[in-house]
């Protein structure tokens, strides 16, 4: 009964060796970045994220007869059309009525769900960088300007959730590709060596 006994304690150490040896990857169930529209302009104007995320544009900007617009080059050919997204216009803030907006058209922001679902794409076509413009129309004068920004998608392939910078990304992905082959013989070693002491000792037992 002790030997058998010790032998499950081997088992068990060494399934829970593993768990420490392997890591958990998770799933990232996305966030949502907020990009401001305001007077004093577009802030940040370069946003990066994870495949799952929502870019998010708020108007702020409070100035009289100034209204915003956000277009999206969806598509990345480099020209704002019918093909990319477009926010419509922008305004400060909508009137409700217990809590029911009073016109439906009326929207303070405008957001990006990229998933999927959402964008019916593959994942895969959805990394990549999107550039956008804010139109800010001013009604009085009838002038308009323009600033440019740009939301970078990520490929969701971190070992915990959330983004973190590009290049060090890259270099802990490098590192835990070296790495891995290494700690999977590590552990397969010590597996075999874990059985093979338990086996010694039972029929060791047996012999006396």
């Amino acid at each position: 009964m002790k030997n058998k006994g010790l032998v499950v304690t081997i088992v068990i150490t060494l399934l829970l060796s593993f768990q420490v040896i392997v890591p958990n990857v998770s799933a990232h169930t996305g966030g949502t970045f907020t990009i401001i529209l305001s007077k004093n302009g577009v802030q940040p104007y370069n946003v990066q994220m994870l495949v799952n995320d929502t870019a998010r544009w708020i108007n702020v900007d409070d100035t009289e007869n100034i209204t915003h617009q956000i277009l999206v080059d969806a598509d990345s050919d480099g020209i704002f059309d019918d093909e990319g997204w477009n926010s419509g216009t922008l305004t400060n803030s909508c009137e409700h009525v217990n809590g029911t907006k009073v016109d439906e058209e009326c929207n303070a922001y405008f957001e990006i769900i990229f998933n999927e679902t959402s964008l019916n794409m593959s994942y895969d076509d959805i990394v990549g960088k999107y550039a956008f413009k804010d139109l800010t129309f001013n009604e009085t004068s009838g002038n308009t300007t323009i600033i440019y920004g740009n939301v970078t998608v990520y490929s969701d392939k971190h070992i915990t959730t959330g983004f973190q910078d590009t290049e060090t990304d890259n270099k802990n992905e490098e590192g835990q590709e070296e790495r891995s082959p290494v700690l999977l013989i590590i552990a397969i070693i010590s597996a075999v060596s874990a059985i093979g002491l338990g086996i010694m000792i039972v029929f060791g037992k047996k012999d006396e």
